[in-house]
C-alpha cells in the first residue's frame, strides 16, 4: 500500500499528511507507506535530507535514523552523536 492508495478517497487528507509526514518529529511510529513516502521525498530534496539530519550530499537513508528522526526530531539524533563525541 502507499499513501496514496490509503488516502484515495479523501484528497484533502492525502495532501496534509504529505505535508505534515516530512516535518521532523511529527509522525511518530510509522507505517510502511508512510516510511516509503518519506524516503522516496528524502530522495528528491537535498535540502529535505538537510532538515532531516543527513549530509545534503547523501545517498543512502537508514529506516533507523528516518524512523528516529519521525519520532523524535532531529534534536534528538543531534544530542545522540554529540554525547558520543563528547565520551572520547
Amino acid at each position: 500500500m502507499t499513501l496514496e492508495e490509503r488516502y484515495t478517497s479523501d484528497p484533502g487528507l492525502l495532501a496534509f499528511y504529505k505535508k505534515k509526514l516530512l516535518i521532523p518529529g511529527w509522525a511518530g511510529e510509522l507505517k510502511r507507506y508512510e516510511l516509503q513516502y518519506i524516503k522516496a521525498e528524502l530522495k528528491k530534496s537535498p535540502s529535505l535530507r538537510v532538515r532531516w539530519g543527513f549530509r545534503r550530499s547523501a545517498k543512502r537513508f537508514s529506516e533507523k535514523h528516518i524512523r528516529e528522526v519521525a519520532k523524535n526530531g532531529v534534536s534528538a539524533i543531534k544530542r545522540r552523536v554529540s554525547a558520543s563525541a563528547d565520551k572520547r
